[in-house]
Parts: structure tokens; sequence; C-alpha cells
């Protein structure tokens, strides 16, 4: 698959609004929150990742949530955040230290970032079913976007 660029897809989301689901600028995590979460996790986000989280805040895919930062303590707030998924899944030893989930499926279905992949600015999303092997799944945050919206639409 060629590089997906963010005009690209903008124009798959913004053409997609029955299903798709995400915030405006207006729900974005403060920098300082953002900062917060990277500080807690020991990894920097990729530029891909802070450009949705900037952009959208957000949101959902045909009901898949995207994870975000729901600027609460990040213990206590449950859900979609992203940060509160990596503590439970470091808990319960689901993942790896480096492995920082960012959507789960009702099929079981896992992505995460893994961080020991990272390449510069940018860190691909892996999959996962279950407790098995993760593979690559996209080689950023831009491509998973685009992948997963294709395929709830196909």
């Amino acid at each position: 698959m060629k590089k997906i660029t963010k005009k690209e897809l903008v124009q798959l989301i913004d053409e997609n609004s029955d299903i798709v689901h995400f915030g405006s600028s207006n729900n974005a995590p403060s920098n300082e929150w953002i900062n917060k979460a990277e500080s807690y996790l020991h990894v920097p986000f990729s530029e891909s990742y802070k450009w949705f989280l900037v952009e959208y805040g957000g949101g959902d895919i045909n009901g898949e949530e995207i994870f975000s930062i729901y600027e609460m303590d990040f213990k206590s707030a449950i859900g979609g955040d992203i940060v509160y998924n990596y503590i439970i899944d470091i808990r319960d030893n689901l993942h790896g230290k480096n492995e920082v989930v960012v959507s789960r499926t009702d099929f079981g279905e896992e992505f995460y970032f893994n961080y020991n992949k990272k390449n510069k600015n940018e860190c691909p999303i892996f999959f996962r079913l279950g407790q098995g092997t993760g593979s690559e799944y996209a080689i950023d945050f831009y491509e998973f976007l685009y992948k997963r919206i294709k395929a709830n639409i196909e």
C-alpha cells in the first residue's frame, strides 16, 4: 500500500461521516495533557497520532473507539483513555511496556503502537487477535485510520 497522506485520510473521513464519528479541535486534549500522557508512558506519541488528537480529540469508526486522552487522572479515567488502557494492560500482563493499545474491537482484535519498531517520528500500528503474536498492520496512524475506515465500508 502506498503511503497515505493527511489529505487522502481527511477526504475519506469526510466522505464516510455515517460511520466515522470523530470530534473536532474543540475536543482536543491540551498540549499539557498530551505531554503528561507521553511522560507517563515514557514514549513520544507519533506525529500522526498527535495530529489526530489535535484535529479530532478522539472518536470512533463504526463503534470502534479510537483511544484518546480524557484529561483526567489516568488511573481513574476508564473507557477509551489511552493511558488508562496502558495501565490496565501492564497490570494484567496483556502487553509489554513498549506496546500502547489504541483500539480494541468487539471481536477481540487489538491495535497497538509498537514502540520497539519506532522509526523517527512515527510508530507502526500492530494487530493482534487474543493473546497471539502481533503483526504489523499499518506503518503509521494515518494508514491505520484509513484501513479501519475502509474495513468498515467494504
